[in-house]
């Protein structure tokens, strides 16, 4: 299971075929544009930390169909605010390696008003799946969280920009308050057409649908924003591992947005 994948902003990148899953999928002060703001992980965002939403968002993307990819993911277990969170973007699958990158990305979706969004601009996880069955390695969640760290420091750059406005505090992957280890988290495979089996193949093949594994952590960079006002609207991220002049894979990504208001656009 050591190919290596993108999943719209995750690389996954290979630890030899016995080893941990491991996969690249994303200051102070909120940053604001001139359509809606950044709100920083300080701030808890509707009931939850940063981490915390991290690790829903893997949950919901790894326990996906490829017969069915939402574009507009919704955390499903929360309530009260946090209901309203969604997790935009595709969930396309394409090879990365040999100085390879995936094609750059457009997501048209629409979202009612008052719907915060919470995306990885990064991102990657690990757990101990492997092939055989019985390959599957039993590092802890804290080792987990070890060699994600570790494998954060060949990100180089992200960035993001909302309607054209650049996020502030994102220049630095490795030290910008947006950067987090997600909480251990477990996910489900789809009963068909699996995630894990669709990208990586034969290596995976031995994983079944409706299987459970637990631990799993991610780590990236991440942004939640708050409600976007009734329009059109552009994110735009852009996330690069390895060097600038030559890098590992670079994800460009572009989400065009239509806020609607009491069931109609805003043209």
């Amino acid at each position: 299971m050591k190919n290596q994948i993108t999943l719209t902003n995750v690389i996954r990148r290979p630890r030899g075929f016995r080893s941990a899953l491991a996969a690249l999928l994303l200051l102070g002060i909120a940053a604001s544009s001139s359509s809606g703001q950044v709100l920083p992980p300080s701030s808890l965002p509707y009931g939850y930390s940063y981490e915390e939403w991290s690790a829903k968002l893997w949950h919901f993307m790894l326990g996906q169909s490829t017969n069915h990819l939402d574009s507009l993911g919704s955390p499903d277990i929360c309530s009260g605010p946090a209901s309203r969170v969604r997790f935009p973007g595709p969930l396309t699958i394409a090879s990365v390696g040999g100085g390879q990158s995936p094609p750059a990305t457009t997501n048209h979706i629409i979202v009612p008003e008052g719907t915060p969004l919470f995306f990885p601009v990064l991102s990657f996880w690990q757990d101990n799946g492997a092939c055989p069955l019985s390959a599957f390695t039993t590092f802890t969640a804290d080792q987990l969280a070890a060699f994600v760290e570790a494998q954060w420091s060949l990100a180089t750059e992200t960035s993001c920009t909302i309607d054209g406005v650049a996020v502030a505090g994102l220049e630095d992957p490795t030290n910008t308050i947006y950067h987090v280890v997600s909480t251990p988290f477990s996910y489900t495979t789809a009963e068909h057409d699996n995630m894990l089996a669709a990208a990586f193949g034969a290596a995976a093949a031995c994983i079944p649908g409706d299987f459970t594994i637990y631990p799993a952590v991610a780590d990236g960079v991440y942004l939640m924003v708050a409600p976007l006002s009734p329009g059109k609207h552009t994110i735009h991220t852009l996330g690069v591992l390895g060097p600038l002049s030559a890098p590992y894979t670079k994800t460009d990504n572009t989400e065009e947005i239509t806020v609607i208001h009491d069931g109609h656009p805003q043209l």
